[in-house]
């Protein structure tokens, strides 16, 4: 009797640690917490060529929100994807033009190609996301290195006609396509480091030309702190923004955004660093609205509880 006493202990002990990892029912939706941009002088407000314009530091609640790891604007809505193989949409409430909260939260499964949920951590990490040009989804993953295209509403998965390991070289399991972003007939896709060091970390794909590769580094400040491309998206204007993050336990993480014009000439946009709110970025999104251009972080907590959620809204400042 003894061994099944222990046995069931086991097994709680198992749940419990499930339970602590992904907390499915730490706290309620409604309780997201305000986020100053530097909590030693909550009057700043700028960073950078960025203005802040607010943002929250997402709990996991009863939807278990975390691990976002890519993000982007859809006509008033946010999709975002979780590296567990999930997508969440939410609207942001922003009285004022100041991001203060989410409301009309949505989590549910990504599918396979046969409409079945991912499941494993293998075919299930989705780290990017961006439209398609005929208005559906694209989906990268690493560890298994694919992209699947959806349609419009994230279902009837199929593969592209590329593998992204072809292009840019073995990709390691943890340094697949982190960051994608696509306007029009382009779209461009970058993996976390180069697979060699003959091959650039970039690949270019426009309509009717042979794919392209090149390399994307971030300010030279960041390079030496192993600084790697985690998001991108296109504004309406051909501009591309580029998000980098860095961890190290001495300085812990850091950001950065620069943006390179459709001549291509690049721009350092803003270095996030402590004492600043800054965590583990891994999603920007980039939305216009009239002369108006705002850029949304989101960071993966990676379902740990000395990581947060922090979604964050910056105007580019309107002299640039």
């Amino acid at each position: 009797m003894r061994w099944l006493w222990a046995g069931l202990a086991l097994i709680l002990l198992v749940i419990g640690a499930y339970v602590q990892m992904h907390k499915p029912f730490a706290v309620d939706d409604s309780e997201l917490r305000l986020v100053v941009l530097n909590p030693d002088d909550p009057t700043r407000e700028r960073i950078g060529d960025l203005i802040y314009r607010g943002g929250i530091d997402i709990p996991a609640g009863r939807l278990n929100i975390g691990g976002l790891s890519a993000l982007r604007w859809n006509d008033g809505t946010f999709v975002s994807l979780t590296d567990d193989g999930r997508v969440v949409t939410f609207i942001p409430t922003e009285p004022d033009g100041r991001l203060i909260g989410m409301s009309k939260t949505m989590v549910g499964p990504l599918l396979d190609t046969h409409a079945k949920p991912l499941s494993g951590k293998t075919q299930s990490d989705s780290e990017s996301l961006t439209r398609s040009n005929d208005g559906g989804w694209l989906v990268g993953f690493e560890r298994d290195h694919r992209i699947w295209k959806y349609n419009p509403n994230l279902i009837d998965a199929v593969p592209v006609s590329f593998d992204p390991t072809e292009l840019l070289g073995p990709l390691g399991d943890n340094n697949g396509i982190e960051a994608m972003a696509s306007l029009g007939e382009i779209w461009i896709g970058c993996a976390e480091r180069q697979a060699a060091p003959n091959k650039p970390n970039c690949v270019r794909i426009d309509a009717g030309s042979a794919p392209e590769t090149f390399a994307v580094s971030p300010p030279k400040a960041l390079i030496e702190k192993g600084s790697v491309p985690t998001d991108a998206d296109f504004a309406n204007d051909g501009t591309l923004y580029i998000l980098f993050r860095s961890y190290s336990p001495a300085s812990g993480n850091t950001a950065a955004i620069i943006a390179i014009d459709p001549g291509g000439k690049r721009r350092e946009i803003a270095t996030i660093a402590p004492p600043l709110a800054v965590d583990n970025f891994e999603g920007l999104a980039v939305r216009d609205e009239g002369e108006a251009r705002f850029i949304y972080l989101v960071s993966d907590d990676n379902f740990s509880g000395s990581q947060r959620t922090l979604l964050m809204k910056f105007e580019i400042a309107a002299e640039l």
